[in-house]
């Protein structure tokens, strides 16, 4: 698993899904689909990310969100992980559980972009 998000956007998921956990609580972060997900009690939500490779992994969900702090001031991570672990840089820590084929909790439909016009082009013509 590896993707980029931007690390507010992966806070907010964590506060919405996972409010106040527990020590021992657990939550599975899971990358496919273009989008992260966070599962936890059986609460998901999930945001569009940088998915470089699908995964999932199970954190216990209080030391991941002290972890989170210790990125104070950074605009982005980029997340990887594998059955040894989840790396954030040079940082490791232990996984519960690994899965390199997650299933996106629903069915999304992607659809394109409108380019914007160039700043000087002419309207089209009728």
């Amino acid at each position: 698993m590896k993707f980029t998000i931007a690390l507010s956007d992966l806070e907010s998921l964590l506060k919405t899904i996972a409010p106040r956990p527990k020590s021992k609580d657990t939550f599975t972060l899971s990358a496919c689909a273009a989008r992260v997900f966070v599962e936890c009690k059986g609460d998901i939500g999930g945001i569009e990310a940088l998915v470089f490779e699908d995964g999932a992994i199970t954190l216990p969900a209080k030391a991941f969100r002290e972890l989170l702090k210790t990125y104070k001031g950074r605009k982005s991570l980029t997340l990887e992980a594998d059955p040894d672990g989840l790396r954030i840089g040079t940082f490791q820590m232990a996984v519960a559980h690994y899965s390199p084929n997650p299933k996106p909790p629903g069915n999304f439909q992607v659809f394109g972009t409108a380019t914007p016009p160039a700043p000087n082009a002419s309207p089209p013509r009728a």
